[in-house]
């Protein structure tokens, strides 16, 4: 059962008493005060709540004691089970009126709370569960195959993975398509099991998304594998081409698995900080790469000269030891635009 925090019911007493001229205690379910309007009575027992919580009904005091103030006592019941009181301190005729206000106020930031509260543990849940599938070392239990259902997944069938990166944060609920699991704030994982569906998720996130990147692996048994080739391919769409938004593993297979080879290795860590402070010699490497090597056509897409073309290329061989107009050292330097990509 949720229970009401310090915090919230200070906060309730802070916004009521703003608008109502008596003070409040708002008590636990042990009828100890965590709010009030009297600072120093929190932490105390309050005896009207006490009696309330025991007698499971209200309780109004109609004149001053020793330990006890006139006023009254309402126990906030949540589905049959007592989780605090909201007490109102003054005469009884003139604070019954706001009891049931107050009451409500604190009921329902509690079903708020515990909504919001389950709803995260839900997202949680949905998170554990795509860890467990996209480890490459994955099995697939029967607890896990169930598990899969809920989200409209058949484990035992071939699945496709279409990955989206976005350049803003975005949710689960930003494309309206299941199954979807958020991989981090910027990105979605989308796992297709009927073929025909993936040109038709593509186009909804090209039309409602034009500035999200999208990698699509290949259909496979294992979702772990799509996962893999779906992320390897979007490096190499954002670190090598520049303007193009859509890739698929099957067109750059080979590169894709060879740069992964690749990753971490210690003479690239070293060079890519070299090239990451020139964006211009980026762009255009970027650029000569889509045209295939071809120099007339790089700078007249860079609309610069060819003379201009030549001094950034021998600037790329000067800054990284590596030649873009030698195959091999080119080469080289395409997995130095996917390692830039974490």
């Amino acid at each position: 059962m949720y229970e009401l925090t310090s915090i919230q019911a200070q906060n309730i007493v802070n916004k009521m008493m703003k608008d109502i001229p008596y003070n409040i205690n708002i008590m636990d379910k042990n009828g100890i005060i965590i709010g009030s309007g009297n600072k120093e009575r929190i932490g105390t027992l309050h005896q009207g709540a006490a009696a309330a919580i025991k007698q499971r009904r209200i309780v109004e005091i109609n004149k001053d004691e020793e330990f006890v103030k006139k006023g009254i006592n309402l126990p906030i019941d949540i589905n049959g089970k007592i989780v605090g009181v909201v007490g109102i301190t003054g005469e009884v005729k003139e604070t019954r009126p706001f009891g049931n206000l107050v009451k409500s106020t604190v009921i329902l930031l509690i079903e708020q709370s515990a909504a919001i509260e389950r709803e995260n543990l839900e997202k949680n849940l949905k998170q554990d569960f795509f860890h467990s599938i996209t480890e490459p070392s994955a099995v697939y239990s029967k607890e896990l195959i169930d598990q899969a259902l809920s989200y409209g997944i058949q484990l035992n069938n071939p699945s496709q993975i279409v990955y989206a990166e976005f350049p803003y944060e975005v949710e689960e609920d930003t494309i309206k398509k299941d199954p979807v699991f958020k991989t981090s704030n910027t990105s979605l994982c989308f796992i297709v099991q009927d073929p025909n569906q993936t040109d038709e998720l593509t186009k909804q996130l090209e039309a409602e998304h034009p500035d999200a990147w999208l990698s699509i692996s290949k259909m496979n048994k294992k979702i772990s594998d799509g996962f893999f080739q779906a992320k390897s391919s979007m490096r190499i769409l954002q670190g090598v081409f520049l303007n193009q938004k859509i890739i698929s593993y099957e067109d750059c297979e080979f590169i894709a698995d060879m740069s992964e080879l690749q990753r971490n290795n210690p003479k690239s860590e070293r060079l890519i900080p070299l090239l990451e402070k020139h964006e211009d010699l980026i762009k255009t490497l970027q650029v000569y790469l889509t045209c295939n090597m071809n120099a007339n056509e790089t700078a007249s897409r860079m609309i610069i000269h060819r003379n201009t073309l030549n001094y950034r290329l021998n600037r790329i061989h000067k800054i990284t030891g590596k030649d873009p107009k030698k195959i091999l050292e080119l080469i080289e330097l395409i997995f130095l635009l996917i390692h830039r990509v974490h």
